[in-house]
């Protein structure tokens, strides 16, 4: 099973598509969390040839919700019914959120995904192509959310980046036992979090970095548009060759 994990806070504009687009995958059913019969049943269910689960990837969704300004609890809520799990808090900060939902998830495949970013169709079904090996750790090729020729240069330069350093922007997918085998994300942390976490797991051999480029997500490029994407880029290379800043600024 692909537990996917979303982090939000102050997102009721981006976390309701997120969502949509998440469902709408292909091949996949998404189990409530008191499902527990179906949640510990799928050899069965795959094999009784008549079961809405036959061929089916199954997954679980968990929106940690750290309160804010807006109505992101609120957004989240409405799907429910559809499989969502929404747990909300005062956190600390995105590891801590992280940490949250993965202590309530029960599938082999993690996938820690930002509120702002769309998973392209068949994105997971692949991931679950990985249930079995659990010695894997990484992300996946980006979009831009606009067409704008900088936007699809950076971008590109932002893909090939991830495979040469090993690193990681809008989404993170591993195996269970490598999340855990790194103790998750260091909740210390405001920024850098997600880079520290890939570099545990590869330097000490919990994980293979994969970069998978025949899937896809777009992503949000809000921080770039506002902050400037050169100005971006030297803070994020600055982080990586040096020391990761102590403060993440919120773009909304």
């Amino acid at each position: 099973m692909v537990s996917i994990i979303i982090p939000a806070h102050e997102e009721e504009k981006y976390i309701g598509i997120s969502i949509e687009r998440l469902l709408s995958q292909s091949g996949t059913v998404f189990l409530k969390k008191d499902d527990k019969n179906a949640l510990h049943s799928q050899s069965r269910l795959n094999s009784s040839g008549n079961s809405e689960y036959t061929g089916k990837v199954l997954c679980e969704l968990t929106v940690v919700v750290t309160h804010g300004k807006d109505d992101t609890e609120g957004v989240v809520a409405k799907y429910r019914e559809a499989g969502v799990n929404l747990i909300s808090g005062n956190f600390s900060g995105v590891s801590e959120a992280r940490n949250i939902g993965a202590s309530a998830s029960e599938g082999d495949v993690f996938l820690f995904l930002d509120a702002d970013t769309l998973l392209n169709d068949g994105f997971i079904k692949r991931l679950d192509d990985f249930k079995n090996k659990s010695d894997f750790i990484g992300t996946s090729k980006l979009l831009p959310d606009i067409n704008t020729l900088k936007a699809r240069i950076f971008m590109f330069c932002n893909n090939i980046a991830h495979i040469i350093t090993k690193t990681s922007m809008a989404l993170i997918f591993c195996h269970r036992d490598v999340y855990k085998n790194v103790g998750g994300f260091d909740e210390s942390m405001q920024a850098g979090e997600d880079l520290k976490f890939i570099n545990l797991a590869v330097k000490n051999r919990f994980g293979r970095f994969k970069y998978l480029g025949d899937i896809s997500a777009v992503t949000s490029m809000r921080r770039f548009e506002i902050n400037g994407y050169f100005k971006t880029a030297i803070e994020w290379m600055g982080g990586y060759f040096f020391k990761p800043p102590e403060h993440y600024d919120v773009v909304r």
